[in-house]
């Protein structure tokens, strides 16, 4: 009971104050109008992915994804969540995310924003990941950008051999919002304020991209040396 009561709070968390708070503004709320976004939590069901000390990776993932689902339909925007009940995901992995991908495809969106937990230590900071792709990696570029500006951190765009950018059908990011495994940013992702301001910070940067998508692509960023390593 005390598992279920936490998760309960993390999630709602994420929705709670999600209001007038979060709601951007009435100038922005046409610019996406028409667009679809797909948001997928990492995880989730019979698989937390990466713990924490207060809570689990798909909890956070799902809390995240819910509240940056606010930003995008206060926007105008359409939003698919590719799941909102873990107790309704495929008890193995592979059909989880084979299910997940025929869903996100299926979607016809215009973008899909994974959401995970980066695991290892102490480490600090969140970093946007992309498959391949120049619109993939102009978008994930664009959101770590604000991610820097509001984090500090110095991380970098890099590319990762994920399941789910590899197949997916649109312009594709995977964005680590921290480490799970750091007490001090673990205890950041829970907080209500704190989600707010990072969830905005991966949308504004979204908004950013629908703006710059249509301009010729000699005036797209190019990846530097480092951000074509493949982790």
């Amino acid at each position: 009971m005390r598992r279920k009561t936490l998760v309960a709070g993390v999630v709602a968390a994420a929705v709670m104050g999600a209001g007038f708070r979060d709601a951007p503004s009435p100038e922005s709320a046409p610019l996406l109008g028409g667009r679809t976004i797909v948001i997928d939590p990492g995880h989730g069901g019979l698989d937390p992915g990466s713990l924490g000390l207060r809570t689990r990776e798909c909890d956070l993932n799902l809390a995240l994804a819910k509240r940056l689902g606010v930003w995008f339909r206060g926007a105008g925007a359409k939003v698919i969540l590719t799941w909102s009940d873990p107790w309704q995901l495929p008890a193995t992995r592979r059909l989880n995310v084979r299910q997940r991908v025929a869903l996100i495809n299926g979607s016809h969106a215009e973008v899909l924003i994974d959401i995970h937990c980066n695991a290892g230590g102490a480490y600090r900071g969140p970093q946007t990941f992309y498959w391949g792709g120049q619109a993939s990696y102009t978008l994930a570029k664009m959101v770590q950008d604000e991610l820097q500006d509001f984090t500090h951190t110095r991380r970098r765009v890099s590319r990762i051999n994920q399941y789910v950018l590899r197949y997916a059908r649109m312009p594709a990011i995977n964005v680590e919002v921290g480490f799970i495994t750091n007490p001090s940013e673990e205890g950041k992702l829970m907080d209500p304020t704190y989600q707010s301001q990072l969830t905005k910070r991966i949308f504004t940067g979204t908004e950013r991209w629908f703006l710059h998508a249509p301009w010729p692509v000699s005036l797209h960023p190019e990846p530097t040396d480092m951000e074509m390593l493949r982790r």
